[in-house]
């Protein structure tokens, strides 16, 4: 990302406290950009998976030959990464093009951050002649810029704490927020076997097409592949159920469907990611933590781990930690790595009951220099948050001397 763009969002966008605000001013700046609707708009979210999916679906949309638009977020190395037309990144300077559109635009409406990238994506799109949109929804779904849409396939991985400064404190309360990207008379994908009451009584009221793992068997050409996968698969059954369901429901045929050797391969930076002697994963959220230590346990039973660990200042570090808490006695606190990461002070007063020793690393170049221990029983373990697993891999290429892209990533990893 050029200095030109960095700096302008650094101003211009990031510089806009956050706050949640209705979609009715968003609907009317959309009115400007005279959307041409692609001939499917998928949206995505939940609150686990949903990142996976977006990408899963994009790879496959590529592989069959469909033009496609993806939406993400967040990034992990570039604020390009989160508008991509057939897994190419916008340029900086169709990029901050965009931007400048979308904030004279949005000029006097006080657009939060999400809103202002959101109306710089679908501007970008609509110079395209694409055949699908696929956009991931952000934390929530009923006010979210894309939620102003009105997508052909819904999708929601699954339902967990999270967010709960904004969503709501239970599960019910979060799903309610999640299934408001539900159409009426349309299909939405449920993930999870669990569904809470919220989502079965909104699908109800507006006759939307519920399809979940409780609703719809899964096939024996499926199940099948499901039996077949390694250990070493980082997908969950709630992203692979939604992913199926999606080629079987979307316009598009799919003649190159899921296979276990496309799953093999599938590999999406920040998430499990490994290389070295090192597993990088976001991870934020107790679900997540748990879905790591199932993958632990499969593919890592006999290593020691060195724990290395950052989350965002609005997360609980003792729920985060405490699975770990009988598996290592040492974890190790970067500090000075990101001005939205919590610092190890306040790390060790929230997590102080845990019987585990804190070891305080003052910058990430402290942290790439641990992690070079090769030694083959044990794994570095990078945790906790996408600003961390960012940085780190920036710290990364810039050792290597290579651009800091996903590009670069993947003549690496």
């Amino acid at each position: 990302m050029s200095e030109n763009l960095s700096k302008w969002i650094e101003k211009n966008v990031l510089s806009q406290t956050y706050k949640r605000k209705n979609l009715t001013e968003f609907r009317k700046a959309l009115n400007y950009l005279e959307l041409k609707k692609p001939k499917e708009i998928i949206l995505i979210g939940g609150t686990n998976g949903k990142g996976s999916l977006v990408e899963l679906i994009t790879q496959l949309s590529i592989k069959n030959k469909i033009s496609v638009g993806t939406f993400s977020s967040p990034h992990l190395l570039n604020f390009n990464e989160r508008i991509r037309i057939d897994g190419e990144e916008i340029n900086d300077t169709s990029f901050l093009n965009a931007l400048k559109k979308a904030k004279k635009i949005s000029k006097n409406l006080n657009f939060n951050f999400y809103q202002i990238i959101s109306l710089a994506a679908l501007d970008h799109f609509n110079n395209f002649d694409l055949d699908l949109w696929v956009l991931e929804i952000g934390m929530g779904g009923r006010l979210d810029p894309m939620n102003s849409l009105n997508p052909d396939l819904s999708v929601i991985t699954k339902v967990s704490l999270d967010h709960q400064e904004f969503l709501g404190d239970t599960i019910e309360k979060i799903a309610e927020e999640k299934v408001a990207i539900a159409r009426k008379e349309k299909p939405l994908i449920f993930g999870s076997l669990n569904i809470p009451n919220t989502v079965q009584k909104k699908t109800s009221e507006i006759k939307a097409k519920l399809i979940s793992p409780k609703h719809n068997k899964k096939s024996k050409e499926f199940s099948k592949l499901l039996n077949s996968l390694s250990d070493k698969n980082i997908l969950s059954k709630e992203v692979l159920f939604c992913a199926d369901q999606i080629l079987q429901y979307s316009k598009f045929n799919f003649s190159n469907k899921l296979t276990k050797n496309f799953l093999e391969k599938f590999n999406f930076f920040g998430r499990l990611t490994h290389f070295n002697n090192i597993l990088l994963d976001s991870a934020h959220n107790e679900d997540a933590i748990k879905n790591l230590m199932k993958y632990l346990e499969k593919n890592h039973r006999k290593k020691i781990l060195n724990l290395f660990f950052c989350c965002s200042i609005n997360k609980d570090p003792y729920s985060l930690l405490k699975p770990f808490e009988d598996k290592i006695d040492r974890i190790y606190l970067p500090d000075n790595i990101h001005d939205k990461l919590m610092s190890p002070k306040e790390v060790m007063s929230k997590a102080k009951d845990l019987n585990i020793e804190f070891v305080i690393k003052n910058s990430i170049e402290e942290v790439y220099s641990k992690t070079k221990n090769v030694q083959p029983n044990i794994l570095n373990l990078i945790i906790g948050s996408f600003y961390f697993s960012g940085e780190f891999l920036k710290y990364f290429l810039e050792e290597k001397k290579l651009q800091i892209s996903i590009k670069s990533l993947k003549k690496l990893i």
